[in-house]
């Protein structure tokens, strides 16, 4: 794996563990290579739950309901796309629908969260995101939830070794990532890495909005009650056995466009997390303020561009679609 997938799996695990960033992590094998190889289980590939109805998907387009997860935004001189996306995919999920694939080609250059194909960082992204020896993941949390985490570990197959030394929110993040993987997903077909390829092939540049040092940063900020809370909220998704529901919930929503049904989803899988209003408050919200000043600032140029963020910064009366229009900027989701 690469960096760029450790930080998706950080993404991921907050999509689906709690509703503060439906998605994220990128790979260790940079950071933690004597753990990397075996981190991860091979996915089922017999399991897909996220394939549409066929006859169902049919009448949505015939009656005109059906729409994806993208947003057409106007200023006097200018248009963008704001596609919302999900870190880890099937390739089933490709070519995207006829809206955003038409997007993107209109479109000058792609901008991403962050560029998942840069490693600059690298360095300094492996020494926040583990403990140095002889410190360890057990001298931070509580004795029961480090043996919670022992246990769900061991039935993800995942090394108790490789894990001791992670941070709290580096194994929150891991331990969505390797259910999605035992469910059939793979961060390969995560659609920031499809749309990476797709713009490196037709020769359209690549900016971003944030970086990838600069998320890892904003999580190893967190204090230790929050990195704690992201911990436990993951691991008790797990114990519940909800989880193939949930991910089944938000990619529906995100394959049908719903963008009401993925709230609904997502505030179900909040409703009982630790610390659920703070960690969105840290993880999504803060966050928005920044991206907003980029897109205004693309919006003010003359070129038309392909904004790409995770699904859950354009939701909600704080996300980046309702702000758009606080702001005068014409919207509509196509």
């Amino acid at each position: 794996m690469q960096l760029s997938i450790l930080l998706t799996t950080i993404r991921s695990g907050m999509l689906c563990m709690a509703s503060t960033m439906l998605f994220g992590l990128f790979a260790v094998i940079h950071v933690l290579p004597s753990f990397a190889q075996t981190v991860i289980a091979t996915p089922d590939a017999t399991y897909d739950p996220t394939r549409p109805n066929p006859k169902q998907a049919e009448e949505l387009i015939k009656s005109g309901e059906r729409k994806s997860f993208i947003w057409e935004v106007k200023s006097g001189t200018n248009t963008i796309f704001l596609f919302g996306t999900i870190h880890v995919g099937k390739k089933s999920f490709y070519p995207l629908p006829i809206a955003v694939e038409d997007a993107f080609k209109r479109s000058s250059k792609l901008v991403l969260e962050a560029d998942i194909s840069n490693t600059d960082g690298a360095a300094e992204i492996g020494k926040l995101i583990a403990y140095a020896p002889p410190d360890s993941l057990d001298k931070h949390i509580p004795a029961a939830l480090y043996e919670r985490l022992k246990q769900q570990a061991a039935r993800l197959k995942l090394p108790q070794e490789g894990i001791k030394q992670m941070k709290p929110f580096l194994i929150g993040g891991l331990l969505s990532i390797s259910e999605f993987t035992r469910l059939g997903y793979d961060m390969n077909y995560g659609v920031e890495s499809y749309l990476t390829v797709l713009a490196k092939e037709n020769k359209k540049p690549l900016l971003e909005l944030e970086s990838q040092l600069g998320q890892i940063n904003m999580l190893n900020n967190m204090s230790p009650a929050l990195q704690e809370a992201f911990l436990d909220n993951a691991i008790a998704t797990l114990e519940s056995g909800r989880s193939a529901d949930q991910v089944t919930g938000v990619v529906n929503a995100w394959q049908s466009g719903d963008a009401k049904l993925m709230q609904d989803v997502t505030a179900d899988v909040n409703k009982d997390a630790r610390l659920g209003v703070e960690l969105d408050d840290v993880l999504l919200y803060s966050r928005h303020a920044g991206m907003l000043k980029k897109i205004e600032g693309y919006l003010a140029e003359d070129k038309t561009c392909f904004v790409a963020v995770g699904t859950l910064h354009l939701l909600g009366s704080r996300g980046l679609i309702e702000l758009l229009k606080m702001k005068g900027y014409k919207v509509r989701q196509l």
